[in-house]
């Protein structure tokens, strides 16, 4: 997706583009879907946040400059097939701590909150945290929660 899109934005030099021009680009200049396919492209692209709207025009979210983009490039086949969406690991860490401990949802949303706002962490983290307070085995999302995090940093 980072490649298409990074060759996109390349063809104005780099500059933001309306959405309009996205979906003209993708289909009518470069001929690689039809309209309504150039706009699933775009949602793809805000989905997994390759993109985001700001003041009625597109920006890109990453560094295109360290992607070797070939001049011929067309994107692949299944490039419009949605990724299966991210499995939410806050979800998950407070379903557990639930379970396990008998704890409302409220309350451990409660206390998740304040170790959150106390540790300055992800909620994620402090999800994480509060779990291992309480002797809920978490250790199997310990990886997940880190590599999650490193994909959100800049």
């Amino acid at each position: 997706m980072r490649l298409a899109v990074a060759f996109l934005f390349r063809l104005e030099g780099g500059r933001p583009l309306s959405e309009k021009e996205f979906v003209q680009f993708a289909s009518y200049r470069l001929n690689w879907f039809k309209p309504t396919e150039a706009q699933r492209l775009l949602r793809i692209a805000q989905d997994l946040r390759v993109v985001e709207l700001r003041a009625g025009l597109l920006h890109l979210t990453f560094d295109p400059t360290g992607l070797d983009v070939p001049v011929d490039y067309r994107p692949p086949a299944g490039i419009l097939e949605r990724p299966p969406p991210a499995e939410d690991l806050f979800v998950k860490i407070l379903n557990r701590i639930v379970e396990r401990t008998g704890t409302d949802r409220r309350t451990a949303v409660s206390s998740i909150n304040a170790i959150q706002e106390r540790m300055e962490v992800t909620v994620e983290v402090a999800a994480l945290t509060h779990a291992r307070a309480l002797g809920v085995d978490v250790s199997d999302l310990i990886d997940p929660v880190r590599e999650s995090i490193v994909k959100r940093s800049p």
